[in-house]
């Protein structure tokens, strides 16, 4: 038969109580036990502005001298062109001054053709069967060399037409004094007929 169990006594319950004793650990002078320590952060972070800062000195700098070679080069294309450009601008101030003595409406009112407004002229007014060869503007007057196209009497014919509406043409007939045709030539195996007109500047006839 299994003896009573006894019941501890009060004794034994009191040894197994941890004995209290006062905490006198000083935590400020106890050493860092984290794995990553702040001050490892910290440093990182002022190491980056730092480079950071002298990366962008080191681009302004940079900057600094690219501009100022760049001046120099400048400078230096400067100083061996200013001979031209002195040259030019003392020629254009020569040109300046000669330009002043001409009196340009007066060469215009002395001039009795314009001979791009002829030119203009005589091709809105030509007739279809009518080629110009050369149109020379001399002293006295203009010549046309041309030819006319088609057999020997519609040439003949166109010929004569267009020298009937050169003398007759009111704007030209104020600039020249006779209008005539000469050397007429007629070239059978091209089926032309060649001729020279000639314009006259002489005593022109007043408009009416």
């Amino acid at each position: 038969m299994l003896p009573f169990l006894k019941k501890k006594s009060e004794k034994a319950a009191a040894t197994q109580v941890p004995a209290w004793h006062t905490n006198f650990r000083n935590y400020a002078v106890l050493p860092d036990t984290k794995l990553v320590r702040t001050s490892f952060f910290v440093n990182g972070v002022l190491v980056l502005i730092a480079l950071s800062l002298l990366l962008a000195f080191s681009y302004q700098e940079y900057r600094l001298y690219y501009l100022r070679s760049q001046t120099a080069l400048a400078q230096q294309e400067n100083e061996h062109n200013r001979p031209t450009s002195d040259r030019a601008v003392a020629l254009f101030k020569k040109f300046q001054a000669e330009e002043r003595k001409i009196n340009v409406d007066a060469f215009l009112k002395g001039q009795k053709l314009v001979f791009s407004d002829f030119i203009i002229r005589l091709s809105q007014t030509k007739p279809a069967g009518i080629v110009f060869l050369s149109v020379d503007y001399r002293e006295t007057g203009v010549s046309i060399r041309g030819y006319a196209q088609g057999i020997s009497e519609s040439a003949t014919s166109a010929a004569s037409m267009y020298e009937k509406q050169l003398k007759e043409d009111a704007e030209l007939t104020t600039r020249f004094s006779t209008i005539s045709m000469t050397n007429v030539t007629r070239d059978v195996q091209a089926g032309r007929l060649s001729f020279e007109i000639l314009l006259n500047f002489g005593q022109t006839k007043p408009k009416r």
